[in-house]
């Protein structure tokens, strides 16, 4: 009994190969990073100094009333990148393409609510990074994964500063 050629020999014939695209993806991902905390905020500025494509590093500063423009939404926050210069959210996500918000355990419960939900209007899914430690109490962990779930499609715990960028790298950022 013969075997049939298998999905992947097949796919790499030279008859298969006028399907392929040969060229890299021509537009590069824009990124929006956003520290929901002081804390996290430190290992932004310690990651921004790195080589990304298109990533813009910011902060969360506050809650803000919504402007004329954000109709289906009661509040826009402002945010500041890390030279200091503010924008509003809503202009941030005009044009992103990958959200991630990052916190440590205990904080940030309004801000992924603000962001998260402004990510959901404008159809772009948030990921959320919790940077955790040791002796964080499992309940205070716990607390802010609940807090973030609901505005995050996707939520990871990080024990370590390094696993950040090697997320931000596994995003495209």
């Amino acid at each position: 009994m013969q075997l049939g050629m298998s999905e992947s020999a097949r796919f790499s014939t030279a008859e298969e190969a006028c399907f392929r695209i040969s060229y890299p993806n021509s537009r590069p991902r824009k990124s929006r990073i956003i520290a929901l905390d002081s804390a996290s905020l430190k290992t932004l500025r310690d990651l921004a100094g790195l080589t990304w494509n298109g990533a813009r590093f910011l902060s969360y500063v506050a809650p803000k009333p919504a402007s004329d423009t954000l109709h289906m939404l009661s509040v826009d926050a402002e945010l500041e990148d890390l030279g200091g210069k503010r924008s509003s959210l809503v202009e941030e996500l005009a044009d992103a393409d990958v959200v991630v918000m990052v916190t440590t355990a205990g904080n940030a419960a309004e801000a992924a609510e603000v962001i998260g939900n402004a990510c959901f209007v404008r159809n772009k899914l948030a990921t959320g990074l919790v940077l955790s430690a040791p002796d964080v109490a499992y309940e205070v962990l716990s607390r802010t994964l609940s807090n973030m779930r609901p505005f995050a499609a996707m939520l990871v715990i990080s024990n370590g500063d390094e696993y950040v960028g090697e997320m931000l790298s596994a995003l495209r950022v």
